[in-house]
Protein backbone atom coordinates (compact mmCIF):
# COMPACT_ATOMS: atom_id res chain seq x y z
CA UNK A 1 0.00 0.00 0.00
CA UNK A 2 1.00 3.87 -0.36
CA UNK A 3 2.35 5.54 3.06
CA UNK A 4 3.63 8.88 2.88
CA UNK A 5 7.12 8.72 2.51
CA UNK A 6 8.88 12.08 3.54
CA UNK A 7 9.69 11.77 6.88
CA UNK A 8 11.29 15.43 7.49
CA UNK A 9 9.03 17.73 8.02
CA UNK A 10 11.51 20.38 8.30
CA UNK A 11 14.54 19.82 6.27
CA UNK A 12 17.56 21.62 7.58
CA UNK A 13 16.03 22.82 11.27
CA UNK A 14 18.95 23.85 13.26
CA UNK A 15 18.95 22.21 16.44
CA UNK A 16 17.00 19.09 14.86
CA UNK A 17 19.47 16.77 14.19
CA UNK A 18 21.07 15.93 17.60
CA UNK A 19 17.82 14.74 18.76
CA UNK A 20 17.72 11.18 18.22
CA UNK A 21 19.12 8.83 15.89
CA UNK A 22 18.04 5.01 15.35
CA UNK A 23 18.67 1.86 13.99
CA UNK A 24 16.39 -0.19 13.01
CA UNK A 25 15.87 -4.29 11.48
CA UNK A 26 12.37 -4.97 10.52
CA UNK A 27 10.57 -6.82 8.82
CA UNK A 28 11.25 -4.42 5.55
CA UNK A 29 14.67 -5.02 5.67
CA UNK A 30 15.45 -8.84 6.89
CA UNK A 31 13.03 -12.07 7.17
CA UNK A 32 12.52 -13.94 9.70
CA UNK A 33 15.83 -16.37 9.91
CA UNK A 34 17.76 -12.98 9.96
CA UNK A 35 15.49 -10.85 12.62
CA UNK A 36 15.61 -13.94 15.33
CA UNK A 37 19.67 -13.23 15.80
CA UNK A 38 18.40 -10.05 17.16
CA UNK A 39 15.81 -11.67 19.77
CA UNK A 40 15.82 -10.79 23.31
CA UNK A 41 14.61 -13.84 25.30
CA UNK A 42 11.50 -13.79 27.46
CA UNK A 43 11.74 -14.07 31.85
CA UNK A 44 14.92 -12.55 33.70
CA UNK A 45 17.43 -13.70 31.65
CA UNK A 46 15.77 -11.18 28.62
CA UNK A 47 15.32 -8.73 31.51
CA UNK A 48 19.03 -8.65 32.02
CA UNK A 49 20.04 -9.03 28.81
CA UNK A 50 18.33 -5.95 28.25
CA UNK A 51 19.22 -4.03 30.88
CA UNK A 52 23.17 -5.20 29.38
CA UNK A 53 22.55 -3.88 26.47
CA UNK A 54 21.07 -0.48 27.23
CA UNK A 55 24.11 0.18 30.18
CA UNK A 56 26.25 -0.14 26.78
CA UNK A 57 23.54 1.99 25.01
CA UNK A 58 24.06 4.97 27.05
CA UNK A 59 20.79 7.20 27.01
CA UNK A 60 18.59 4.62 24.80
CA UNK A 61 15.51 3.26 24.08
CA UNK A 62 15.62 -0.56 23.05
CA UNK A 63 12.44 -1.80 20.90
CA UNK A 64 11.94 -5.76 20.47
CA UNK A 65 8.68 -7.15 18.86
CA UNK A 66 8.17 -10.19 16.32
CA UNK A 67 8.85 -8.00 13.50
CA UNK A 68 11.50 -5.63 14.50
CA UNK A 69 14.37 -4.94 16.73
CA UNK A 70 14.95 -0.91 16.92
CA UNK A 71 17.21 1.06 19.33
CA UNK A 72 16.86 4.80 19.67
CA UNK A 73 19.37 6.29 20.90
CA UNK A 74 19.60 10.28 22.38
CA UNK A 75 21.82 12.84 20.53
CA UNK A 76 23.86 12.41 17.24
CA UNK A 77 26.68 9.93 17.08
CA UNK A 78 25.54 6.81 18.08
CA UNK A 79 25.17 4.80 14.89
CA UNK A 80 28.20 2.75 14.55
CA UNK A 81 28.04 2.00 18.03
CA UNK A 82 24.42 0.63 18.38
CA UNK A 83 25.44 -1.29 14.78
CA UNK A 84 28.40 -2.74 16.70
CA UNK A 85 26.02 -3.44 19.62
CA UNK A 86 23.80 -4.87 17.36
CA UNK A 87 26.14 -7.26 15.72
CA UNK A 88 27.78 -8.49 18.73
CA UNK A 89 24.31 -9.84 19.72
CA UNK A 90 23.43 -11.33 16.63
CA UNK A 91 26.67 -12.84 15.98
CA UNK A 92 26.64 -10.99 12.44
CA UNK A 93 29.19 -8.63 11.11
CA UNK A 94 29.05 -5.06 11.21
CA UNK A 95 29.01 -4.84 7.94
CA UNK A 96 26.31 -7.52 7.31
CA UNK A 97 24.30 -5.48 10.04
CA UNK A 98 24.54 -2.11 8.39
CA UNK A 99 23.12 -3.77 5.23
CA UNK A 100 20.07 -4.70 6.98
CA UNK A 101 19.28 -1.89 9.32
CA UNK A 102 17.15 1.04 8.55
CA UNK A 103 19.40 4.56 10.30
CA UNK A 104 17.22 7.19 11.02
CA UNK A 105 18.64 11.01 12.64
CA UNK A 106 16.94 13.66 13.90
CA UNK A 107 14.07 14.71 12.67
CA UNK A 108 13.69 11.40 10.44
CA UNK A 109 14.26 9.22 13.70
CA UNK A 110 11.26 11.31 15.74
CA UNK A 111 9.58 10.88 13.02
CA UNK A 112 9.77 6.77 12.20
CA UNK A 113 8.81 6.91 15.92
CA UNK A 114 5.78 8.23 15.81
CA UNK A 115 4.69 6.27 12.55
CA UNK A 116 5.88 3.24 14.31
CA UNK A 117 4.30 3.61 17.49
CA UNK A 118 0.88 4.37 15.42
CA UNK A 119 1.03 1.31 13.82
CA UNK A 120 1.76 3.21 10.54
CA UNK A 121 4.86 0.89 10.08
CA UNK A 122 3.50 -2.37 11.21
CA UNK A 123 3.19 -5.72 8.88
CA UNK A 124 -0.68 -5.56 9.75
CA UNK A 125 -1.37 -1.20 9.45
CA UNK A 126 -3.22 -0.50 12.65
CA UNK A 127 -2.57 -3.34 14.73
CA UNK A 128 -3.38 -2.68 18.24
CA UNK A 129 -0.16 -4.43 20.33
CA UNK A 130 2.47 -2.15 18.76
CA UNK A 131 1.72 0.91 20.85
CA UNK A 132 1.33 -1.14 24.00
CA UNK A 133 5.20 -2.39 22.41
CA UNK A 134 6.75 0.92 22.53
CA UNK A 135 5.34 2.28 25.93
CA UNK A 136 6.58 -0.95 27.65
CA UNK A 137 9.76 -0.33 26.02
CA UNK A 138 10.03 3.26 26.96
CA UNK A 139 8.73 2.55 30.66
CA UNK A 140 11.60 -0.04 30.49
CA UNK A 141 14.43 2.49 29.48
CA UNK A 142 12.60 5.26 31.78
CA UNK A 143 12.71 3.16 35.72
CA UNK A 144 16.16 2.92 34.68
CA UNK A 145 17.01 5.71 34.70
CA UNK A 146 18.13 5.47 30.69
CA UNK A 147 16.31 8.28 29.12
CA UNK A 148 17.15 12.07 29.52
CA UNK A 149 14.60 14.98 28.55
CA UNK A 150 14.73 14.57 24.72
CA UNK A 151 14.16 10.58 24.75
CA UNK A 152 11.48 11.70 27.28
CA UNK A 153 9.42 14.67 25.26
CA UNK A 154 9.85 12.17 22.19
CA UNK A 155 8.23 9.00 22.98
CA UNK A 156 5.92 10.69 25.03
CA UNK A 157 4.84 12.58 22.00
CA UNK A 158 4.67 9.58 19.82
CA UNK A 159 2.29 7.93 22.70
CA UNK A 160 -0.08 10.77 22.83
CA UNK A 161 -0.34 10.82 18.98
CA UNK A 162 -0.93 6.90 18.70
CA UNK A 163 -3.35 7.67 21.13
CA UNK A 164 -4.82 10.87 19.21
CA UNK A 165 -4.78 8.66 15.94
CA UNK A 166 -6.22 5.90 17.68
CA UNK A 167 -9.37 7.43 18.61
CA UNK A 168 -9.64 10.01 15.47
CA UNK A 169 -9.11 8.01 12.93
CA UNK A 170 -10.56 4.80 11.09
CA UNK A 171 -6.80 3.21 11.36
CA UNK A 172 -7.78 0.48 14.21
CA UNK A 173 -10.99 0.19 13.82
CA UNK A 174 -11.57 -3.43 13.46
CA UNK A 175 -8.40 -3.75 13.98
CA UNK A 176 -6.14 -6.62 12.73
CA UNK A 177 -3.53 -8.03 14.58
CA UNK A 178 -0.79 -10.74 13.36
CA UNK A 179 -3.47 -13.24 16.36
CA UNK A 180 -6.89 -12.54 14.25
CA UNK A 181 -4.62 -12.91 10.90
CA UNK A 182 -3.88 -16.66 12.17
CA UNK A 183 -7.44 -17.15 13.44
CA UNK A 184 -8.36 -15.99 9.59
CA UNK A 185 -6.14 -18.44 8.44
CA UNK A 186 -7.68 -21.50 10.56
CA UNK A 187 -11.18 -20.41 9.65
CA UNK A 188 -10.00 -20.64 6.34
CA UNK A 189 -8.71 -24.11 6.76
CA UNK A 190 -12.04 -24.95 8.93
CA UNK A 191 -13.85 -24.12 5.42
CA UNK A 192 -11.56 -26.21 3.16
CA UNK A 193 -11.75 -29.32 4.95
CA UNK A 194 -15.95 -28.97 5.22
CA UNK A 195 -15.84 -28.34 1.43
CA UNK A 196 -13.16 -31.70 0.55
CA UNK A 197 -15.27 -33.46 3.11
CA UNK A 198 -19.04 -32.28 1.16
CA UNK A 199 -17.06 -33.11 -2.04
CA UNK A 200 -15.93 -36.41 -1.29
CA UNK A 201 -19.61 -37.47 0.75
CA UNK A 202 -21.12 -36.43 -2.63
CA UNK A 203 -19.35 -38.30 -5.73
CA UNK A 204 -18.84 -37.99 -8.82
CA UNK A 205 -22.65 -38.77 -9.71
CA UNK A 206 -24.25 -37.52 -6.07
CA UNK A 207 -24.40 -37.43 -2.80
CA UNK A 208 -23.13 -40.62 -1.19
CA UNK A 209 -23.45 -42.99 1.84
CA UNK A 210 -19.86 -41.76 3.42
CA UNK A 211 -20.14 -41.09 6.93
CA UNK A 212 -19.34 -38.08 8.25
CA UNK A 213 -15.47 -37.11 10.07
CA UNK A 214 -16.51 -36.68 14.07
CA UNK A 215 -14.67 -36.86 16.81
CA UNK A 216 -15.96 -39.35 19.05
CA UNK A 217 -19.35 -38.10 19.67
CA UNK A 218 -22.70 -39.33 19.06
CA UNK A 219 -23.34 -40.66 15.70
CA UNK A 220 -23.75 -38.24 12.96
CA UNK A 221 -22.53 -35.04 15.59
CA UNK A 222 -21.04 -32.36 12.82
CA UNK A 223 -16.99 -32.34 12.40
CA UNK A 224 -15.17 -30.55 15.24
CA UNK A 225 -12.15 -28.78 13.93
CA UNK A 226 -9.36 -29.84 16.67
CA UNK A 227 -7.05 -27.50 17.25
CA UNK A 228 -3.54 -27.97 19.27
CA UNK A 229 -2.20 -24.13 20.80
CA UNK A 230 0.69 -24.16 22.76
CA UNK A 231 1.35 -21.12 24.42
CA UNK A 232 -1.89 -19.93 25.14
CA UNK A 233 -1.10 -18.41 28.66
CA UNK A 234 0.93 -15.31 26.54
CA UNK A 235 -0.75 -11.93 25.44
CA UNK A 236 -1.08 -13.29 21.68
CA UNK A 237 -2.04 -17.08 22.63
CA UNK A 238 -4.59 -15.77 24.41
CA UNK A 239 -5.86 -13.87 21.83
CA UNK A 240 -6.39 -16.35 19.73
CA UNK A 241 -7.70 -18.53 22.28
CA UNK A 242 -9.94 -15.98 22.89
CA UNK A 243 -11.38 -15.77 18.64
CA UNK A 244 -10.87 -19.95 18.77
CA UNK A 245 -13.74 -20.31 21.49
CA UNK A 246 -16.12 -17.72 20.13
CA UNK A 247 -16.83 -20.42 17.28
CA UNK A 248 -18.72 -23.23 18.12
CA UNK A 249 -17.15 -26.11 15.94
CA UNK A 250 -13.56 -25.68 17.19
CA UNK A 251 -12.04 -28.19 20.05
CA UNK A 252 -9.07 -26.32 21.29
CA UNK A 253 -6.34 -28.34 23.03
CA UNK A 254 -4.04 -25.83 24.90
CA UNK A 255 -1.15 -25.96 27.22
CA UNK A 256 -0.03 -24.81 30.31
CA UNK A 257 3.39 -25.23 32.17
CA UNK A 258 2.66 -24.76 35.64
CA UNK A 259 1.61 -21.34 36.12
CA UNK A 260 -1.44 -22.15 34.42
CA UNK A 261 -3.58 -21.41 31.67
CA UNK A 262 -6.13 -18.83 32.94
CA UNK A 263 -9.43 -20.22 31.26
CA UNK A 264 -11.51 -23.66 32.71
CA UNK A 265 -11.63 -26.54 30.81
CA UNK A 266 -14.86 -26.66 28.97
CA UNK A 267 -17.01 -28.81 26.23
CA UNK A 268 -14.91 -27.56 23.74
CA UNK A 269 -11.69 -26.41 25.93
CA UNK A 270 -9.14 -29.30 26.74
CA UNK A 271 -5.85 -28.12 29.01
CA UNK A 272 -3.00 -30.41 28.63
CA UNK A 273 0.38 -30.28 29.86
CA UNK A 274 2.99 -29.00 27.70
CA UNK A 275 5.18 -32.03 28.13
CA UNK A 276 2.64 -34.14 26.45
CA UNK A 277 2.14 -31.72 22.80
CA UNK A 278 3.45 -34.25 20.41
CA UNK A 279 0.90 -36.56 21.89
CA UNK A 280 -1.87 -34.29 20.55
CA UNK A 281 -0.56 -33.86 16.93
CA UNK A 282 -1.94 -36.81 15.92
CA UNK A 283 -5.79 -35.60 16.29
CA UNK A 284 -4.59 -32.55 15.17
CA UNK A 285 -5.92 -30.38 12.50
CA UNK A 286 -4.25 -27.25 13.30
CA UNK A 287 -1.38 -26.51 15.06
CA UNK A 288 -0.64 -23.37 16.94
CA UNK A 289 2.55 -22.51 18.71
CA UNK A 290 2.92 -18.65 20.02
CA UNK A 291 5.72 -19.25 22.67
CA UNK A 292 8.65 -16.57 23.98
CA UNK A 293 10.88 -20.07 23.93
CA UNK A 294 14.50 -20.06 22.46
CA UNK A 295 13.95 -23.47 21.41
CA UNK A 296 11.72 -25.09 18.58
CA UNK A 297 8.15 -26.19 20.21
CA UNK A 298 7.96 -28.80 17.67
CA UNK A 299 11.17 -30.56 15.45
CA UNK A 300 10.37 -32.10 12.25
CA UNK A 301 11.83 -35.34 13.40
CA UNK A 302 10.02 -36.26 16.32
CA UNK A 303 6.55 -34.46 14.77
CA UNK A 304 7.44 -37.16 11.86
CA UNK A 305 7.52 -39.96 14.43
CA UNK A 306 4.67 -39.27 16.27
CA UNK A 307 2.15 -38.28 12.84
CA UNK A 308 3.09 -42.01 11.64
CA UNK A 309 3.02 -43.64 14.75
CA UNK A 310 0.12 -45.76 16.22
CA UNK A 311 -0.42 -43.00 18.75
CA UNK A 312 -2.18 -43.20 21.60
CA UNK A 313 -5.42 -45.13 22.51
CA UNK A 314 -7.45 -41.76 22.41
CA UNK A 315 -5.94 -40.76 19.02
CA UNK A 316 -6.35 -43.79 17.59
CA UNK A 317 -10.29 -43.34 18.28
CA UNK A 318 -9.63 -40.08 16.22
CA UNK A 319 -8.43 -41.23 13.44
CA UNK A 320 -11.11 -44.25 13.35
CA UNK A 321 -13.62 -41.65 14.14
CA UNK A 322 -12.11 -39.85 10.46
CA UNK A 323 -12.60 -43.19 8.50
CA UNK A 324 -8.95 -43.16 8.25
CA UNK A 325 -6.77 -46.54 8.31
CA UNK A 326 -3.60 -46.96 10.23
CA UNK A 327 -1.90 -46.55 6.63
CA UNK A 328 -3.57 -43.31 5.80
CA UNK A 329 -3.52 -41.46 8.65
CA UNK A 330 -0.48 -39.82 7.74
CA UNK A 331 -1.93 -38.35 5.11
CA UNK A 332 -4.18 -36.13 6.94
CA UNK A 333 -4.14 -32.56 5.93
CA UNK A 334 -2.76 -30.73 9.01
CA UNK A 335 -1.88 -26.61 9.25
CA UNK A 336 1.06 -25.69 11.27
CA UNK A 337 0.89 -21.76 12.66
CA UNK A 338 3.89 -20.13 13.85
CA UNK A 339 3.70 -16.81 15.09
CA UNK A 340 7.09 -16.47 17.31
CA UNK A 341 10.20 -14.97 17.00
CA UNK A 342 12.56 -16.80 17.05
CA UNK A 343 10.63 -19.64 15.55
CA UNK A 344 8.59 -22.17 17.56
CA UNK A 345 8.42 -24.54 14.55
CA UNK A 346 10.84 -26.20 12.50
CA UNK A 347 10.06 -25.50 8.71
CA UNK A 348 11.09 -29.06 7.67
CA UNK A 349 7.83 -29.98 8.99
CA UNK A 350 6.02 -28.54 5.90
CA UNK A 351 8.50 -31.43 4.20
CA UNK A 352 5.47 -34.01 5.87
CA UNK A 353 2.82 -35.40 4.17
CA UNK A 354 -0.05 -33.12 4.25
CA UNK A 355 1.89 -30.16 6.69
CA UNK A 356 1.63 -27.04 5.72
CA UNK A 357 3.60 -24.49 8.02
CA UNK A 358 2.73 -20.75 8.20
CA UNK A 359 5.10 -18.75 9.84
CA UNK A 360 5.84 -15.19 10.39
CA UNK A 361 7.29 -13.92 7.08
CA UNK A 362 3.70 -15.43 5.80
CA UNK A 363 1.30 -12.78 7.59
CA UNK A 364 2.81 -10.11 5.13
CA UNK A 365 1.15 -11.43 2.22
CA UNK A 366 -2.21 -12.16 4.31
CA UNK A 367 -1.95 -8.50 6.07
CA UNK A 368 -1.83 -7.27 2.19
CA UNK A 369 -6.36 -7.12 1.47
CA UNK A 370 -6.13 -5.07 5.00
CA UNK A 371 -3.40 -2.66 4.56
CA UNK A 372 -5.08 -2.14 0.77
CA UNK A 373 -8.54 -1.15 2.95
CA UNK A 374 -6.81 1.16 5.42
CA UNK A 375 -5.58 3.53 2.36
CA UNK A 376 -7.43 5.83 3.09
CA UNK A 377 -7.38 5.97 6.97
CA UNK A 378 -3.34 6.00 6.35
CA UNK A 379 -3.91 9.18 4.83
CA UNK A 380 -6.20 10.77 7.15
CA UNK A 381 -3.51 9.48 10.28
CA UNK A 382 -0.19 10.81 8.61
CA UNK A 383 -2.15 14.19 8.30
CA UNK A 384 -2.62 13.95 11.95
CA UNK A 385 0.71 12.73 12.37
CA UNK A 386 2.28 15.45 10.99
CA UNK A 387 0.17 18.02 13.24
CA UNK A 388 2.00 15.94 16.18
CA UNK A 389 5.53 16.03 14.85
CA UNK A 390 5.15 19.97 13.99
CA UNK A 391 4.24 20.07 18.05
CA UNK A 392 7.08 18.28 18.80
CA UNK A 393 9.59 19.70 16.87
CA UNK A 394 8.10 23.36 17.92
CA UNK A 395 8.62 22.25 21.90
CA UNK A 396 12.18 21.06 21.62
CA UNK A 397 13.22 24.18 20.22
CA UNK A 398 11.54 26.32 22.66
CA UNK A 399 13.21 24.15 24.97
CA UNK A 400 16.32 24.89 23.68
CA UNK A 401 15.79 28.82 23.46
CA UNK A 402 14.62 28.44 27.27
CA UNK A 403 17.40 28.72 29.06
CA UNK A 404 18.31 31.85 26.73
CA UNK A 405 15.38 33.68 27.14
CA UNK A 406 17.22 36.39 30.15
CA UNK A 407 20.45 36.81 27.55
CA UNK A 408 17.28 37.18 24.65
CA UNK A 409 15.67 39.69 27.35
CA UNK A 410 18.73 41.92 27.42
CA UNK A 411 19.54 41.82 23.94
CA UNK A 412 16.17 42.71 22.99
CA UNK A 413 15.92 45.71 26.12
CA UNK A 414 15.14 48.46 24.29
CA UNK A 415 13.40 47.44 21.02
CA UNK A 416 10.44 48.82 19.29
CA UNK A 417 8.49 46.21 17.40
CA UNK A 418 8.78 48.13 14.67
CA UNK A 419 12.64 47.58 14.75
CA UNK A 420 12.29 43.96 15.84
CA UNK A 421 10.14 43.16 12.81
CA UNK A 422 13.06 44.82 10.51
CA UNK A 423 15.84 42.74 12.77
CA UNK A 424 13.90 39.67 11.73
CA UNK A 425 13.50 40.50 8.29
CA UNK A 426 17.05 41.02 7.87
CA UNK A 427 18.01 37.35 9.06
CA UNK A 428 15.12 35.01 8.00
CA UNK A 429 14.29 33.70 4.59
CA UNK A 430 11.30 34.59 3.15
CA UNK A 431 9.44 31.55 4.33
CA UNK A 432 9.84 31.77 7.72
CA UNK A 433 9.38 35.81 7.73
CA UNK A 434 5.91 35.17 6.36
CA UNK A 435 5.05 32.28 9.27
CA UNK A 436 5.84 34.93 12.04
CA UNK A 437 3.96 37.75 9.87
CA UNK A 438 0.91 35.74 9.41
CA UNK A 439 1.13 34.51 13.07
CA UNK A 440 1.08 38.35 14.22
CA UNK A 441 -1.63 38.99 11.44
CA UNK A 442 -4.03 35.78 12.76
CA UNK A 443 -3.35 37.62 16.52
CA UNK A 444 -4.50 40.85 15.65
CA UNK A 445 -7.01 40.84 13.05
CA UNK A 446 -9.32 39.81 16.63
CA UNK A 447 -8.69 43.18 18.41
Amino acid sequence: MSIPGDLTLFPGTPGMENIMECISISFRSAPEEIRKRFAFPAGEAGTAEREAFLEEAGEAVLLFTCNRTEVYAAGEGSLERLEELLARKSGMAVTQVRRIAGRFAGEKACAHLYRVACGMDSMVVGEDEILGQVRAAYLFSAERGRCGRELNTVFQGALACAKKIKTRTLLSKTSVSAATLACAEIFRFERLLEEEKAASAAGPDGPGNMPVRKTGGKKGEKTKLQVLLVGGSGKMGGSILKNLLARENIHVYATRRSHGLGERESSRLSVVDYRERYRFLERADVIVSATESPHYTFTAGEAEEYLRGPGTAEGSETAEGAGMTESSRGEKRRLFIDIAVPADIDRQIASLPGCRVVGMDDFERLAEENNRKKQQAVQDAWALLEEELEELYKSLLFHETAGELERIRERFAGYSVDRFLFWLKDRLDAASLKAVLQALKEETSEL
